[in-house]
């Protein structure tokens, strides 16, 4: 093909492409209609092509030269742009973590199910005679809940509040890391944590104080047990990848699954700093008793909300 019928063939293409990137002078690619767009990569593709073609059979040609240029500006614009990292965080808290839950829900269910064995465990033998509670919570805590029902009924211990909250943080961040046992570091923490909040409230049933304990555990325990289950999941993921690695070697496998367990882990940073802000705030209160099993309530139901978002705005699309 002469070079004066290739251009004569061709040039439309070249002008579309080039009055895109005109376009993009005064404004940005999230600007361009969807046509628009599907027309600007469609032209960069083909052109692409002709360079190729040109550099062929016509050399270092004007011809050459010019579809050069052009790539080289369009391709400039193409991969250019990206997406910042704050974005891409948000839309990991948003829209990646809730889908990793999900997509992990038989790792979540089991590190749940663990706790909650441990919780009934230690219920039921406290509950039996309080002097089994010494076996599972430490003297601190006893204290804590015993003065639940004195005249002072506020949570008004610095070492219980603390207790609590960093013990939590730490359970969630071993019980993820222990995973490296086989599980069986995630397992012993879980049950074991069970043991201690199972206990505690046998105690405070014993005590005639069952309702204020939940009222004081509640409001940030939503956010902080969730999260607790949330890491021992993820330390559940990375056994099985050990245990059973599947098609994969076991190395590969490991680091496959660890990604997903450290993305879960991560995911729960933000919810433990809320949990932590509501203990040092709202827990300590004088908020009633019903208030605050209300605000409770609104933190499930708000997470549950957060966790479905996703799910929820995608049906809409499709329908």
């Amino acid at each position: 093909m002469k070079e004066e019928k290739f251009i004569k063939d061709n040039f439309h293409i070249w002008n579309n492409l080039e009055n895109s990137l005109n376009m993009l002078k005064t404004k940005k690619f999230k600007a361009f209609s969807k046509p628009e767009l599907e027309s600007f990569i469609a032209s960069y593709r083909i052109i692409c092509g002709h360079l190729s073609y040109s550099r062929t059979y016509f050399g270092e040609s004007k011809t050459t030269e010019y579809l050069n240029n052009l790539v080289s500006v369009a391709h400039s614009h193409i991969y250019s742009t990206k997406t910042s990292n704050f974005k891409k965080i948000l839309d990991f808290y948003l829209k990646g973590f809730p889908k990793l839950i999900k997509e992990n829900a038989g790792y979540f269910i089991a590190s749940t199910s663990l706790f909650v064995i441990g919780v009934i465990f230690s219920f039921i033998l406290t509950v039996i005679t309080s002097d089994n509670a010494p076996a599972f919570i430490p003297p601190e805590l006893i204290e804590g809940i015993k003065k639940l029902g004195t005249s002072n009924n506020s949570w008004d211990s610095p070492i219980t509040s603390t207790f609590i909250f960093t013990n939590n943080i730490s359970v969630g961040l071993r019980a993820f890391a222990f995973g490296i046992t086989l599980g069986i570091g995630t397992g012993y923490l879980l049950i074991y944590n069970g043991f201690i909040l199972g206990s505690a409230a046998g105690l405070a049933l014993n005590c005639k104080v069952f309702i204020r304990f939940w009222s004081m555990i509640l409001p940030h325990g939503v956010l902080e047990l969730f999260c607790i289950f949330v890491c021992g999941a993820a330390g559940l993921i990375i056994a099985r990848s050990i245990i059973n690695p599947g098609v994969y070697s076991r190395k590969d496998s490991l680091v496959k699954n660890g990604k997903t367990a450290i993305y879960l882990a991560c995911g729960t940073i933000p919810l433990f700093v809320i949990a932590g802000i509501i203990e040092g705030y709202f827990t300590p209160s004088h908020v009633s008793v019903e208030g605050k099993l209300i605000f409770a309530l609104a933190s499930f139901v708000l997470l549950c909300f957060y966790l479905a978002t996703p799910f929820i705005f995608k049906e809409r699309k499709k329908v």
